[in-house]
């Protein structure tokens, strides 16, 4: 519940304010400090076992045949000294049970059996009785490494286990919450790590757990956010990474040089198209092998350079891709250095091999302090942890200690560990339980360019969200001959956590030398325009919600719960919610960054006879503003919506009454927008379906400490309320800690969608501007520039007629079908005589009407009215065209294929019926 999650936010702000204090007299080497020893008041000891309860929902089951016990912290497990809940023990037989609020587990003794352990709910909320050995048959799932050359694979780990890629395994985690209520976590062959030490380096593996055996019992029912918020106590919260990374990537395997550089950035200028981090990937280094740590200089002479241009110049911040196995070889800058640090003779020329998994970390803290140190003196700011050389590399024993999870920890806590007030960021595989603290994912190379690969990425992402790893990372590129497939890829890229375009090798080499118009497509601007102007919109939704991507990443942190969420997490009891699947017939939707938003991309492609893609979207519980067409829709527990959608449209809905956060920029000034704060602040208000609403920005730095060591950030809320349809208040008022960057005052825009023009409005009784966009049916009020951040804000806006909420739903749609339907068309109606042409006249009212909503209201509330009127008669002139067509305009590429222009076009202009009216 919202008041749930609410409290879960005031509970990690109070550990914030304690980590604060932590901080300045103790080691930590994390962003919050390892503490692995329970509470005694929390332990009971019977015989050779040791139960610990954590919360009123986790109990600790070890079992010892020594009587010794294991409280080292593991990289799954470092906080077991939580608030005591209140408990019962009763010790009977040589056995025990205890008894919390919401569990009651019962020991026999002797070693775990199936009739010496079990636990049993005292609350009904889907929890059902659990008895060692059982199998967890209704766990949701979780993740593994990566998708390296799997293609679609099932997430189920007893089917996977044995599966190894590139000589690793997948570390496939069944995730945290279970349909069963319960979910075992067994830590038992994880290895307890070192202590921090005052030398504050990373802590390290040191021995295998000492436990016989070692397992955390969740017993949450269907309160399936309370999970992870509760598994975010034991392992630490989900890591807020810097805004930039919210933003738009760029990467592409290319021999790329600094000129190259500035030319992408350029297209992306040229083109109107955001970028905020550049990638370079591996042929950034030196070529004596795969793996390097020292710039080409052939093509960076001055990498500081190039990279200082890149951040101050365009506001961009980079990466670098990094295969660590290779060693440091004695051809690298650095070498010397490291090769002193690690204690090597004077004339040593023997490569420093790669050790993360010995017990001693002083390769890494050299390797990071001295060889990568250098490169991120000179500007680097992300590593691109491309790690995938095999599970038992530099002495590790495999399995749960393996290097990939090994070179996040070090990477993903290289900035707390030198006490520098930056925040971490790697873009890196899964490695296993715990790797939630190290964002961003990398789920590797693309297998296959096709559609079933596509219709994976969303149910693979979210998922994740079960392990408290949502914010996956995954490579969009397009194939030379599917242009819609490319589209659809880069949309969901748009949706999806983290958006980064990416391409391997199939738009270079042997494919350009053979036939370059077969190679893959990785610049976004080479799509043919009406692919590529379908596909910059939905770069530009995802720059302006950076707000909203930003708020998801400080939930995440908050509560636990990811970007990409599962409908479950909101509706557990409803079977619809569970319907998500591994291929395009699952309704693979989810709640985006809020449960303000739900998203279902479309991964099918589409149909050959009306060209637009068919979709069918679960419409839950209360009013839900779609986004494409301004219909509101009314969902229920099995409320099923099948409509076909046009390249142009991502399936997007908004919970009616909900303010969304957004930033405004323009095309003078299109780099680096993710880390520039919100001036103007932008809020989109869904008024539809209802009379009163609210919503709010999170806001801090985008890049320090501060928000956790001085708690230091700001939430702005906008609340709006309308007494009748043509009356509406909206107040915005700001609440927090003042930090340097925040702006002491700025301007504010305020969307009101599916709301007529105004006859007034004023800002705290001073009338303001305002605009109107008909195809949107948005008014705009434009506040002051100089609005005091800290100062409540009253408008009040009254518009131009009282119109009831279901006059207008879906009338955008109609205006953008029709716009559709005439673009269709060769000749229109009405083209060729004096008679009809009402599709022209549908489609041509939003830029007319424009300008009626401020010259003439009446004659806009004339026009608006006769929209309605003229619908009906429009589907029937296209009713009325006879004959077959061998290439309408939306075919482009598809020659080949008869098409009946009158079928596209009654699809295009009716568009399911966006009005709800009958022709």
């Amino acid at each position: 519940s919202r008041e749930e999650t609410h409290n879960m936010q005031q509970i990690r702000v109070l550990l914030c304010v304690i980590v604060a204090a932590f901080l300045g007299c103790c080691i930590a080497v994390e962003l919050f400090p390892y503490n692995p020893v329970a509470n005694s008041a929390a332990v009971v000891l019977s015989g050779n076992a040791r139960f610990t309860v954590l919360t009123d929902f986790i109990i600790r089951m070890e079992y010892s045949n020594s009587r010794h016990f294991e409280d080292r912290a593991t990289l799954a497990f470092l906080n077991r000294n939580t608030h005591v809940p209140q408990f019962q023990v009763s010790h009977q037989n040589g056995g025990v049970v205890i008894t919390t609020s919401h569990l009651q587990l019962q020991y026999t003794g002797g070693a775990f059996s199936a009739s010496s352990l079990s636990v049993k709910p005292r609350t009904s909320f889907g929890l059902q009785p659990w008895h060692y050995g059982q199998l967890d048959t209704g766990n949701l799932f979780g993740t593994i490494k990566s998708l390296d050359l799997t293609n679609v694979i099932s997430l189920n780990c007893s089917l996977i286990n044995n599966i190894t890629v590139n000589g690793e395994s997948l570390h496939c985690e069944y995730g945290l919450i279970s349909r069963n209520g319960w979910r075992i976590v067994n830590d038992t062959s994880n290895w307890g790590l070192t202590p921090a030490n005052a030398a504050s380096s990373p802590q390290w593996w040191d021995s295998v757990n000492v436990d016989n055996e070692d397992l955390y019992f969740f017993g949450h029912g269907h309160n399936y956010t309370r999970a992870l918020y509760e598994f975010t106590l034991l392992s630490n919260p989900i890591s807020m990474v810097p805004r930039y990374a919210s933003g738009i990537w760029w990467s592409r395997w290319y021999n790329l040089n600094n000129w190259d550089v500035q030319n992408i950035v350029g297209e992306y200028e040229k083109h109107d198209l955001p970028l905020d981090v550049f990638v370079l990937d591996m042929d950034w280094h030196t070529k004596q092998g795969w793996g390097g740590y020292s710039f080409d200089q052939r093509l960076f002479p001055n990498p500081a350079n190039t990279l200082g241009w890149l951040h101050h110049e365009k506001g961009i911040y980079t990466s670098t891709n990094l295969h660590d196995d290779d060693g440091v070889r004695s051809t690298e800058n650095t070498y010397r250095a490291m090769a002193n640090y690690m204690g090597y003779p004077s004339n040593s020329q023997n490569t420093i091999p790669f050790e993360i998994c010995t017990r001693n970390s002083s390769y890494m803290i050299g390797l990071e302090d001295i060889t990568q140190g250098a490169n991120y003196a000179a500007g680097v700011d992300v590593a691109w942890i491309d790690y995938q050389q095999g599970g038992t590399q530099g002495d590790c024993t495999g399995l749960v200690q393996n290097p990939t999870i090994m070179l996040s920890h070090v990477r993903g806590t290289n900035h707390v560990r030198r006490r520098e007030n930056v925040r971490d960021v790697v873009l890196a595989r899964w490695g296993g339980l715990g790797n939630h603290r190290y964002q961003v994912g990398f789920s590797g190379d693309v297998g296959t360019l096709n559609w079933a690969d596509l219709a994976f990425q969303p149910y693979f992402s979210m998922t994740a969200s079960n392990v408290g790893f949502g914010f996956w990372s995954h490579d969009l590129v397009g194939p030379w001959n599917d242009h819609e497939l490319h589209t659809r890829w880069l949309q969901w890229g748009a949706v999806s956590a983290v958006f980064r375009t990416h391409d391997r090798g199939m738009a270079s080499g042997s494919c350009a030398n053979n036939d370059p118009s077969q190679c893959a497509i990785v610049e976004i601007w080479k799509l043919p325009q009406r692919y590529f102007a379908a596909a910059r919109a939905a770069i530009h939704l995802r720059e302006k919600w950076i707000p909203v991507l930003y708020n998801g990443v400080r939930h995440a942190f908050d509560t636990g719960v990811s970007a990409i969420r599962p409908m479950y997490y909101n509706y557990p009891e409803y079977d619809a919610a569970y319907q998500a699947g591994p291929t395009a017939s699952g309704l693979n939707q989810y709640f985006f960054c809020s449960d303000d938003i739900i998203i279902s991309p479309v991964t099918v492609p589409a149909s050959t006879t009306n060209m637009m893609a068919s979709k069918t979207v679960w419409i839950p519980d209360g009013q839900w503003f779609e986004l494409t067409t301004g219909r509101v829709r009314t969902g229920g527990k099995n409320v099923m919506l099948t409509k076909n959608i046009d390249l142009t449209e991502i399936p997007i809905y908004i919970r009616a009454g909900a303010v969304i956060p957004e930033v405004h920029w323009d095309q003078r000034n299109i780099t680096g927008i993710a880390m520039r704060q919100y001036d103007p602040l932008v809020f989109s208000v869904y008024i539809t379906g209802k009379t009163v609403g609210s919503g709010s920005v999170y806001e801090d730095d985008g890049m320090t400490l501060d928000y956790v060591r001085h708690n230091a950030y700001a939430r702005t809320t906008l609340h709006w309320e309308r007494n009748t349809n043509s009356y509406m208040t909206i107040t915005v008022s700001s609440t927090g800690t003042m930090y340097n960057s925040f702006p002491r005052s700025r301007s504010l825009r305020i969307k009101l969608y599916n709301a007529l023009p105004a006859s007034s409005v004023t800002v705290n009784g001073v009338p303001a501007s305002w605009t109107y966009e008909t195809q949107d049916l948005c008014l705009t009020v434009h506040t002051a520039s100089n609005i005091n951040t800290f100062q409540t804000v009253r408008i009040v806006v009254n518009f131009i007629a009282n119109v009831e909420d279901n006059v207008i739903s879906g009338l955008k749609g109609l205006f953008h079908h029709a716009h559709l339907a005439k673009s269709a068309l060769d000749p229109t109606p009405g083209a060729n005589s004096v008679a009809g042409g009402n599709i022209s006249v549908i489609a041509s009212a939003p830029k007319e009407m424009d300008v009626l909503a401020r010259t003439s209201p009446s004659a806009f509330m004339n026009l608006l009215n006769n929209i309605f009127f003229l619908y009906p008669y429009a589907l029937r002139e296209v009713e009325a065209i006879p004959g077959e067509v061998a290439k309408p305009e939306l075919l482009e590429n598809m020659d080949s294929v008869p098409e009946s222009k009158r079928k596209v076009v009654l699809e295009k202009l009716e568009a399911q019926n966006d009005l709800g009216m009958n022709a």
